[in-house]
């Protein structure tokens, strides 16, 4: 995201051009539009930090363009504006998601203020304030479903670790919910009042990963023309998860034990030590102990990580919580799907306990919501997709993981759940990351990885991927 991009809405050219011409001095750049349809174009092609919306146009009411606006792009600060006093009510504004506001005639050293505090707002804390109250909705016990044993034990573990500063480990198949533990450890300890900050070390690029988690000091390297905070720090006063830890460069491994010993590490270029003030929250899917024997991970550093460990089980130890974990995605998907389906079909239940679940949760979630969408009666009936999924056949009746590696069977169900996500979101990356309850940024990142998402020049290397046009990175992802 360009920090101090800004984009201005108001049906006036000659106030577009007066405020335009005050932001461009100050070293912004912005763009104009004049009504609700040029502005929402605009944002499908640009990204912006900051918005400055006039509440009166001609083609849509301020408040409902402010509230789709906030829905959609959670992620940018909305600052409205009006000089129709007796129309302006602050606090319908605050309730659909305007970060600021003031009245006209416009106050430019007050308005320069306040946009500078949303852009540095925005800059430490890109787990935006949306995204922080959607995690203290979304990631407390009681959306970890389930009440198996093994299940309930985590929960007594995320109770006390979560009263304390210490570093924990969190282990488990891929789908099982590790970042819903990261989440519930942070949500319920003292340092809930700032945002959990994600860092999925699988993707992170080689070539930028140190000074993506450590920052760098401006003329540290080429391209460095300015200074950048690193995820650690950004982190200070909360924790950070780092998910995927076992993927953690070689390299950079010895700075990570730095951090979990002392609290304290260097910028790219840098000459003083900072000390950051972290919760270390680490999960993985593999084997650590045999990533030592391989010398891919550092024998000390899974020492200083493996004094508390929440293991999760997988889906097919604790199969009693199916039913449970069903019921929950019916009733939460009927609200968005606009279904009314009361129960699924008792041979339609059956079957799903009888599948293994490679992908865990994450899979049989999917299961649900896709059947889901072609139900047309109160009942749900698993009855194609349940047979599909719970053999996964080929022609030869063997099961399709079978001979794959763990990491070969993994990138399969990846591929399949979130080519499914991008298709019944008609491509929405804000949506289909909502629908993942995973970070834009991350989701994103994710789809690159599969395949699912174009590259530079617009084009897919694999013919049978999805978009095969160019896209901007703001939002959308042609299906």
């Amino acid at each position: 995201m360009n920090s101090n991009r800004i984009l201005i809405i108001d049906d006036q050219p000659e106030m577009r051009q007066k405020i335009d011409k005050w932001l461009t001095s100050g070293g912004f750049a912005t763009t104009h539009a004049g009504n609700a349809a040029e502005a929402l174009a605009t944002i499908e092609k640009m990204n912006f930090s900051v918005i400055l919306l006039d509440l009166k146009l001609p083609d849509m009411d301020g408040y409902e363009l402010l509230k789709q606006l906030h829905s959609d792009y959670p992620d940018i600060c909305i600052i409205v504006f009006t000089g129709y006093t007796n129309l302006y009510d602050p606090e319908m504004a605050r309730r659909n998601g305007a970060f600021d506001f003031f009245s006209k005639p416009i106050d430019f050293n007050l308005l320069d203020k306040k946009i500078k505090l949303a852009i540095e707002y925005f800059r430490r804390n890109l787990e935006s304030y949306f995204q922080l109250e959607e995690a203290r909705r979304n990631y407390q016990f009681s959306n970890i479903i389930g009440a198996s044993a093994g299940l309930m034990q985590v929960f007594e573990e995320i109770k006390a670790l979560s009263q304390t500063d210490e570093s924990v480990l969190i282990l488990g198949e891929t789908g099982t919910g590790k970042e819903l533990v990261a989440h519930a450890l942070h949500t319920h300890s003292k340092r809930a009042k700032n945002p959990l900050i994600i860092v999925n070390c699988s993707a992170l690029p080689e070539n930028l990963a140190e000074s993506e988690l450590f920052g760098h000091e401006k003329g540290a390297f080429t391209g460095a023309d300015q200074r950048k905070i690193g995820k650690f720090e950004r982190a200070h006063q909360s924790s950070i998860f780092l998910d995927e830890i076992g993927e953690l460069n070689g390299i950079l491994q010895p700075k990570f034990l730095r951090i979990l010993q002392n609290k304290s590490f260097e910028r790219i270029g840098g000459k003083e030590e900072l000390q950051t003030d972290v919760r270390i929250i680490a999960a993985t899917n593999r084997n650590l102990l045999q990533s030592i024997e391989e010398n891919s991970f550092r024998e000390d550093l899974y020492h200083r990580l493996e004094r508390f460990v929440i293991n999760i089980p997988p889906l097919r130890e604790r199969t009693e919580d199916i039913p449970l974990i069903v019921d929950h995605v019916i009733k939460t998907y009927n609200g968005i799907y606009g279904k009314s389906i009361e129960k699924i079909a008792t041979s339609s239940l059956e079957k799903l306990q009888r599948y293994s679940f490679p992908g865990n949760v994450r899979e049989l979630e999917n299961i649900v919501i896709r059947a889901m969408l072609f139900e047309k009666s109160n009942t749900l009936h698993l009855d194609n997709i349940a047979e599909k999924t719970a053999a996964e056949n080929d022609p030869s009746g063997n099961n399709v993981f079978t001979g794959k590696t763990f990491r070969e069977a993994r990138f399969l169900f990846e591929k399949q759940y979130f080519g499914d996500i991008i298709r019944k979101t008609g491509g929405n990356i804000s949506k289909g990351a909502r629908l993942a309850q995973m970070d834009r940024g991350h989701f994103r990142d994710k789809l690159k990885d599969l395949g699912l998402y174009p590259n530079k020049n617009g084009e897919n290397d694999d013919e049978n991927d999805i978009a095969p046009a160019k896209i901007q990175d703001n939002e959308h992802i042609p299906t």
